[in-house]
């Protein structure tokens, strides 16, 4: 490759990485010269004034393509190895993946609050037998994959014909994923023999000896906590990165606890 093909591959390959063409012209000037003064590239480069020099120099050092160094009392100019340019460009990588991220997060919401489904992050609390139906409902109606802990004998102490109120039609109907995570008895026996597995619907017995006074329903964005103890009451806290958390927990219990079968 002769000098003049190798110096057309450098200078396409500075364009590439936003360099105008004043400062193409001054790096190029340095690689060929080695460490210079400005008064030396400006003899080299006679189509650009001694002024703009500095400027195209002082952009490349601040883009680090260029260091100095002072020697008897001069400053001179000279190329630095670009290795920790690919390191500045991985780095720019970075955080534009990472403004990525949020742009689609914001696009996310966006689409929640024209879906009329957008929420700040609250707690909500909710009292007695009809609370908990309210809390039931809002999650029926999200029609989102639900994430379930908890105890068919507590809950029966309050509502005992769950096992025919608590319809699975929605989750079947729409083909949402539903897993429960359950203390192995025998109210949870009677519930398996009403509402089995299927695709959608998943149970594992949770390990033995846990007791469980409370449900944990984890979808969408928010987790519910009902307490069966009286005065029954609900927490529903709205905020995805508690959701997160417990859903990621669920998924750790999920793999330690019993296949029903």
């Amino acid at each position: 490759m002769s000098t003049e093909d190798r110096q057309k591959k450098i200078t396409d390959i500075l364009n590439k990485l936003n360099l105008s063409s004043k400062e193409i012209e001054v790096l190029l000037a340095l690689l060929k010269n080695g460490r210079s003064s400005a008064s030396d590239i400006s003899y080299l480069i006679m189509n650009i004034t001694r002024t703009s020099i500095y400027d195209q120099l002082y952009s490349l050092e601040k883009k680090g393509f260029i260091s100095t160094v002072i020697e008897k009392r001069k400053k001179l100019y000279q190329p630095e190895n670009l290795e920790h340019i690919v390191e500045s460009l991985e780095q720019d990588k970075r955080e534009i993946e990472q403004k990525q991220k949020a742009l689609r997060s914001v696009s996310d919401i966006y689409e929640q609050m024209k879906s009329g489904t957008a929420y700040r992050p609250s707690v909500r609390t909710f009292k007695g037998k009809n609370g908990i139906l309210a809390v039931h409902r809002e999650l029926q109606d999200a029609r989102k994959k639900l994430y379930a802990i908890g105890d068919l004998a507590a809950v029966m102490r309050i509502f005992p014909d769950v096992q025919i109120e608590d319809n699975l039609k929605d989750f079947q109907t729409y083909k949402i994923l539903r897993k429960s995570l359950m203390v192995h008895n025998t109210s949870g026996e009677k519930y398996l023999k009403v509402a089995p597995q299927t695709n959608f619907h998943k149970i594992r017995w949770l390990p033995k000896g846990t007791t469980v006074n409370t449900d944990t329903l984890i979808w969408d964005g928010h987790v519910a906590i009902i307490d069966y103890i009286e005065p029954i009451n609900a927490v529903v806290i709205d905020n995805p990165t508690i959701y997160d958390t417990f859903n990621d927990w669920f998924e750790l219990i999920w793999k330690s606890s019993e296949d029903i079968n």
